[in-house]
């Protein structure tokens, strides 16, 4: 019976931080494990501070002014031997003007797991990081060893061409066990973009009140500046009937901007969406996940 206390190492994904104005100055994070006759809880608990450099947010594709949020710090957390498994939750939710005012501090505290194999340091990665659009309802987990993936169908259903979700991972995972049960759908990647004109057809496709397409450069310029919403997406959940179990819609609440002059950001937004279902709550015994692309007014 006892209380230990263990350093975890923690990455910090500069690059990916820097690229949406985030600065984390310092962070640290701990293991705590309770100890009873063979039996450990344990969670991790996470300590930082980051400040927030509007000037080095260059590329914005998500609309922010000093009351809004800026792109959301998040906490990565998987095991060291399935990298590819990582699931994201919430560091820290600021807005604009105050993150960039001071640094703000931040903590977060995982849910606590029960084992009889106690979980070591050294198999945990946790990792800082930030993605130009995210949307996430996950809580900082643990996902343990009971894990059974999903198969997956991805379906682009999408009209307009100027802006394409190109998904680099896209998978469900059922974690825990019995009641506690949930299925994870994670879906995330990049966004490809076309030219100012492009994005100005698709506009006038999406609202009508804007008139005609654009015949050349000059009409795009007249246009400016404006920007074209990123697809969403809607996930669903079957069992081995076809039955739907559940549906979630998931806007991304993301952008292309096209500014004065036809300028369009020179590079591709980074997005990241992470779904749970309680398997508790289904009707059913979930067999198969599709998620759907579709064009943003769809939803």
């Amino acid at each position: 019976m006892g209380k230990k206390i263990e350093e975890l190492d923690v990455q910090v994904d500069e690059l990916a931080l820097s690229l949406v104005g985030w600065q984390v100055e310092d962070v640290r994070a701990r293991l705590v494990t309770e100890s009873f006759d063979g039996t450990h809880f344990q969670e991790i608990v996470v300590s930082g501070t980051a400040r927030f450099l509007r000037e080095d947010w260059a590329d914005r594709f998500s609309a922010a002014e000093d009351d809004d949020y800026p792109p959301t710090l998040l906490l990565g957390l998987s095991p060291v031997e399935r990298p590819d498994a990582v699931s994201y939750t919430y560091a820290l939710l600021e807005t604009v003007k105050k993150a960039s005012k001071r640094p703000v501090r931040f903590s977060r505290t995982s849910s606590t797991w029960e084992t009889s194999q106690r979980v070591r340091p050294e198999q945990i990665a946790l990792q800082v990081t930030s993605f130009d659009v995210s949307e996430t309802d996950l809580d900082l987990t643990w996902p343990g060893p009971r894990n059974k993936p999903l198969p997956v169908e991805l379906v682009d259903e999408t009209v307009h061409e100027s802006v394409r979700l190109k998904p680099t991972t896209c998978d469900a995972t059922i974690v825990g066990a019995k009641d506690e049960a949930i299925l994870q759908v994670r879906v995330g990647g990049f966004a490809e973009f076309g030219t100012a004109r492009e994005l100005l057809t698709d506009l006038v496709a999406m609202e009508s009140w804007r008139g005609e397409a654009p015949e050349d450069e000059s009409d795009v310029e007249d246009e400016c500046p404006f920007e074209v919403p990123l697809p969403a997406l809607t996930v669903e959940v079957l069992d081995d009937s076809d039955f739907l179990l559940d549906k979630r819609e998931t806007p991304l609440y993301g952008r292309v901007p096209v500014a004065e002059g036809g300028t369009v950001p020179s590079r591709q937004p980074r997005w990241i969406v992470q779904l749970p279902f309680h398997l508790d709550d289904l009707s059913g015994k979930p067999t198969r996940v599709v998620v759907r692309v579709l064009d943003a007014e769809d939803l």
